[in-house]
């Protein structure tokens, strides 16, 4: 007979996705809240491991959903440079966490600053110069690699990716997380969640 064995979450990482959890039901209620309220995820993410892998959950799934769908505001042409980026750099995010090798790093470096340059046009508006973001999507995978190469920062880069992932903006509720954050939010919960089945 097999023993049945199951991994302890800590006592404050299970509070905290309990925490992400009610929040994300709440969402399907038709509440809404501020981004703060993802601050949690620092906590979360402070093992750089398991943030590296959080973090390419999220461009993963990132990137499946890019793939099915069309810009709104771009040209397709511009629209499919986003999408071939992205999915390299998924490629390479998956490569590098295998393989942490100063020659994956280096791609890796080179890749982000592909997709930098991808998003490069600022304006210049009365608080200074402010970059323009043409597809959030984008900056999500962004910010996911700048995680994987910070691992000392890894929990100030998981929210922030977390944050970019799951921050809508809609009339009714402005921006922040909102009923259309919910399904974003599940990967999110879903993903730590799972995180500790190993």
């Amino acid at each position: 007979m097999s023993e049945i064995t199951t991994k302890k979450i800590p006592v404050k990482t299970s509070r905290a996705i309990e925490k992400l959890a009610q929040i994300t039901y709440e969402l399907h209620q038709g509440k809404n809240y501020n981004i703060t309220r993802l601050t949690t995820l620092k906590s979360l993410c402070q093992d750089p491991d398991r943030a590296s892998h959080f973090v390419l959950y999220l461009a993963q799934r990132t990137q499946e959903r890019m793939a099915k769908q069309e810009h709104q505001y771009l040209s397709p042409e511009k629209w499919r440079q986003h999408q071939v980026l992205v999915r390299e750099a998924v490629e390479h995010m998956r490569s590098y966490l295998n393989h942490k090798t100063g020659q994956e790093e280096e791609k890796l470096r080179h890749l982000l600053y592909k997709i930098k340059q991808l998003q490069n046009t600022h304006k210049n508006q009365r608080g200074g110069s402010v970059r323009v973001i043409e597809s959030s999507d984008t900056l999500v995978v962004e910010k996911a690699i700048e995680c994987l190469l910070s691992p000392a920062n890894s929990a100030v880069w998981g929210y922030h990716v977390g944050r970019e992932y799951a921050e809508r903006y809609n009339l009714h509720y402005g921006t922040g997380l909102i009923p259309e954050s919910a399904p974003l939010m599940e990967d999110i919960v879903n993903f730590w969640y799972h995180a500790y089945d190993q």
